[in-house]
């Protein structure tokens, strides 16, 4: 089970067996999502998701797999949201902007 402080700059980790929490990262971090096998989780991490860190649970070590200097997120936060897909590739939403529409027609019935 995985825990983010109120502020969200501590991921936490507890162990059942133990019954405690360890912390795993200190650092803007959101999203947190578990790789397939369970042994990892990956996080949108840095003020306004400057990228994404894939963090080994056995012991904490993480490794930056997506920069996200230039991506320019969507949602309420502006932060976009993290996702996986079935081969733990990222799913980020991107803002593609207004510009490219030219016209709307709206048909009521």
């Amino acid at each position: 089970m995985l825990g983010l402080s109120e502020d969200e700059t501590i991921l936490f980790r507890f162990d059942f067996q133990t019954q405690k929490w360890t912390e795993i990262e200190k650092g803007a971090v959101a999203w947190p999502n578990f790789s397939k096998d369970g042994q990892y989780v990956y996080v949108l991490y840095g003020r306004g998701a400057s990228g994404v860190l894939k963090i080994r649970l056995s012991d904490g070590k993480a490794e930056p797999v997506g920069d996200l200097k230039n991506f320019v997120g969507t949602g309420h936060f502006s932060d976009s949201s993290l996702s996986l897909t079935p081969d733990e590739s990222l799913l980020l939403f991107r803002d593609a902007g207004t510009s490219d529409v030219y016209a709307l027609d709206l048909e009521e019935p």
